[in-house]
């Protein structure tokens, strides 16, 4: 341009021009950044309060559903299983007292059965246990009536046992379901999957909550493997024979119910929960 000026030519207006169009130009191009700017502000603002209303409505709906499923435990559920086993309780004394001498009749005529049997036919079954013994040395050297004599005792051995074991077991029956009419909660108690399952309920909850594992201490480790030897073969057979088939619960299930009805008697009452005990309730 100054070479231009050199022959004459003068751009001093048409520089302030060109000054002019590009301040205004500068001018537009900020205007424009300051509106998008100003836009995107408005955008993030109006964006902010609506996550912002949106986490106030679900924190105040999740705090009236907490307040709501409250109110029901509190005022339905639990105020309805406490009236509940309030009522099974008296329900079952009530019951335990009519059906108590029944039982204790029944009982009483059990263990005059099984006098009478022990003192009358079991000698007279030890007796023709001798005497086919006997006969079956007969047997052996040719003695057909000795044959026919031995099959009518065999006979006459078969229906004394089968009177006194079917009598017997319908006495047996009557029993347990007078008990199971007194308190049916048994039914669960007798099965060998649900007195494992109220003897480890400390076991399970922790399970089901995840608690931290830590080291067993030795009592545990005794607990333990006194658990595992009670789920043998050999154990369920005798624990069978020594106490199922009487109506009766090994001592650790004992306890575990003991311990239960300790729970529900101070969950009726208001008062303090025992402690627990490191194998059960």
């Amino acid at each position: 341009m100054l070479f231009l000026q050199g022959f004459g030519f003068d751009f001093g207006d048409l520089e302030d021009i060109l000054d002019g169009l590009l301040q205004d130009f500068l001018a537009y191009l900020l205007a424009i950044l300051q509106f998008i700017w100003s836009v995107l502000v408005f955008v993030a603002n109006y964006i902010w309060a609506a996550l912002n209303w949106i986490a106030n409505f679900f924190y105040t709906l999740f705090q009236d559903i907490q307040k709501g499923l409250k109110w029901i435990w509190e005022n339905v559920i639990k105020s309805g299983l406490t009236k509940l086993i309030t009522l099974f309780q008296k329900v079952r004394a009530w019951l335990s007292s009519f059906l108590k001498p029944v039982v204790d009749f029944l009982k009483k005529v059990r263990a005059w059965y099984d006098w009478m049997f022990n003192h009358f036919w079991k000698p007279i079954l030890n007796m023709i246990g001798i005497l086919r013994k006997i006969l079956t040395i007969f047997r052996l050297l040719g003695f057909k009536w000795a044959a026919r004599l031995d099959g009518d005792l065999a006979m006459i051995e078969e229906k004394i046992v089968q009177i006194y074991t079917t009598l017997r077991g319908y006495i047996n029956t009557a029993i347990t379901w007078i008990d199971l009419i007194i308190d049916p909660t048994g039914i669960l108690r007798r099965n060998p999957l649900f007195a494992a399952i109220f003897q480890s309920s400390n076991e399970l909850r922790n399970v089901l909550l995840t608690v931290p594992t830590r080291p067993l201490t030795g009592g545990e480790m005794d607990q333990q493997t006194a658990d595992r030897n009670s789920m043998t073969l050999a154990q369920q057979k005798s624990d069978f024979q020594n106490y199922y088939s009487q109506g009766q619960l090994p001592p650790d299930m004992a306890q575990s119910q003991k311990d239960c009805q300790a729970y529900l008697d101070a969950l009726l009452n208001g008062t303090s929960i025992p402690e627990s005990r490191p194998n059960g309730f």
